[in-house]
């Protein structure tokens, strides 16, 4: 009787019930958080950093279409009960202090990043003194028991690809197989070898880039097959030409800020030419660089700050550092390559960033003899004043060297060009512009350096009378010069950039 009536209070009483998730589903459900490969290894290099590594070794064989990638560090490795908390998903809280020179947050990041690769992750790892110890995640086999089972005895072709960690005094190695998001494991591929390998070179550039800080230090070394990567670095420091920008620091000092402004192509050697664009193209990796203890987060963009990247722009790069416990206050993603900043330090980052995009584009209008307040050498105008009895009109001016190309060309319809011509001139809203002018002060929109970009018909218009200059032998300087010195196309710094963009086209000339 009294333990019947301790299950009545105890079902009545009792609030919360077990409600596991199902382990086939929730492991599929983890592999999507987005991750490329490039990503995912270097979600894996921080945890090698973490350990002390100085060399992480990456390998990869496509295997006769059953290809394996295998990641190595000599790092300080873990023990039996480490290694299996580190296999666990969730292992620590994002909201747990850790050690500042952690690069993790979620606990995930070795199994998310590797499953998103892979549907087989091994890991093994010895600390100094002690053996190795191995365990597995195999997705076939948990969606076939439905349980979190974790493997402990991988088949033969695993055993033979840990080897090299058993002659090592420590370190942990990390395998992935049933690499089924790159080909159907099932299929004949015919030039899968070379799909794979090509993989991995934009996996090196991926690496050089989000480790370039620490790979300046000669005692960290990242390999991929035989190639050292090397640092790459998006503020071409080494150049004398590179501008820095005063530095500023938020957040008693957690946050700190160094605009650069980068050299025109001009100033650049060949090298920083082709380098300097990084693994997206000039135009892409211009705005904030991200770092978390060393490490890129970001690489270029605007971080939702409202501003869209621009070829004129190109120049402004802004390095970000914060320190490994303000990721949740910059909503840092699982992956590590994406970032918001809070809103208490948005206002300045658009102050910083603004400034940076103008300073960029002055470098172009002072490659093209343009300066805001006032003009250097002669600019051929396209509106020509003239005066008469005393009053003031204005004639389209058909010496123009871009007008007079395209009429030239069109030496049967000249005169119907010209009669459009007279049209325009006759039309002119001449006291419009005057009542416009003095009831709205500043209210007549040109092209400026921040907004109000030039139609594309403009700019297509620029490149081809530059074009024409090149194909009459005609040096980039000076094709350049003599284009922007026809009105409008020394307004505004984009055409300048364009121009700029073709100068290899014709690096014969």
């Amino acid at each position: 009787m009294t333990v019947k009536i301790v299950r009545i209070i105890k079902e009545i009483t009792e609030e919360f019930e077990d409600c596991s998730p199902r382990a086939d589903s929730l492991i599929h459900s983890l592999r999507a958080f987005g991750y490329g490969l490039g990503m995912a290894i270097a979600d894996l290099i921080d945890n090698s950093i973490f350990a002390e590594s100085q060399l992480i070794q990456i390998d990869y064989n496509w295997n006769d279409a059953d290809p394996w990638i295998r990641i190595m560090d000599d790092g300080k490795g873990m023990s039996e009960q480490e290694l299996l908390n580190a296999m666990r998903f969730g292992s620590s809280s994002p909201l747990e202090v850790r050690d500042p020179n952690d690069l993790g947050r979620f606990g995930l990041g070795l199994k998310t990043a590797s499953l998103s690769q892979c549907k087989q992750l091994t890991v093994a790892t010895k600390p100094p003194g002690d053996s190795a110890s191995i365990r597995y995640w195999d997705l076939d086999h948990v969606e076939k028991v439905k349980k979190w089972e974790i493997g402990k005895n991988p088949d033969l072709s695993i055993q033979e690809l840990i080897d090299p960690l058993n002659n090592k005094e420590n370190g942990t190695l990390v395998i992935w197989k049933k690499l089924d998001r790159y080909f159907d494991h099932n299929e004949e591929i015919d030039d899968g070898n070379d799909i794979f390998n090509r993989k991995f070179l934009e996996v090196i550039k991926y690496l050089e880039m989000v480790f370039h800080q620490l790979l300046e230090n000669k005692d960290f070394n990242i390999k991929v097959g035989r190639h050292e990567c090397k640092p790459w670095d998006p503020f071409l420091t080494s150049n004398a030409c590179t501008e820095t920008k005063y530095d500023e620091k938020y957040e008693d000092g957690k946050v700190y800020v160094m605009p650069y402004i980068l050299p025109h192509v001009s100033k650049r050697t060949p090298y920083e030419n082709e380098s300097g664009g990084g693994p997206l193209g000039w135009n892409a990796q211009q705005g904030f660089y991200l770092y978390r203890n060393m490490r890129m987060i970001v690489s270029g963009g605007y971080l939702n700050l409202d501003l869209k990247p621009e070829e004129h722009y190109k120049l402004a790069r802004i390095k970000v550092e914060i320190t490994n416990d303000m990721d949740h206050d910059w909503e840092i993603d699982v992956c590590k390559a994406d970032a918001i900043p809070p809103e208490r330090l948005k206002n300045d980052l658009l102050r910083i960033a603004r400034a940076a995009r103008s300073s960029a584009s002055e470098i172009y209008r002072a490659r093209t003899g343009v300066k805001k307040g006032g003009k250097k050498g002669t600019v051929e105008k396209v509106w020509q004043k003239q005066v008469k009895d005393e009053k003031i009109f204005y004639k389209i001016n058909t010496r123009h060297p871009v007008l007079k190309e395209y009429l030239d060309k069109m030496s049967e319809d000249k005169k119907t060009i010209k009669s459009l011509f007279s049209l325009l001139e006759s039309t002119v809203p001449h006291h419009l512009i005057v009542l416009d002018g003095l009831e709205n002060e500043d209210c007549f929109q040109d092209l400026d350096d921040n907004k109000n970009n030039p139609d594309k018909i403009l700019i297509d218009m620029c490149v081809h009378f530059y074009i024409i200059k090149r194909e009459n032998r005609m040096s980039h300087e000076d094709a350049v010069e003599e284009t922007l010195s026809n009105e409008p196309f020394g307004r505004h710094p984009i055409f300048r950039a364009k121009l700029d963009a073709l100068q290899e086209q014709f690096s014969d000339i």
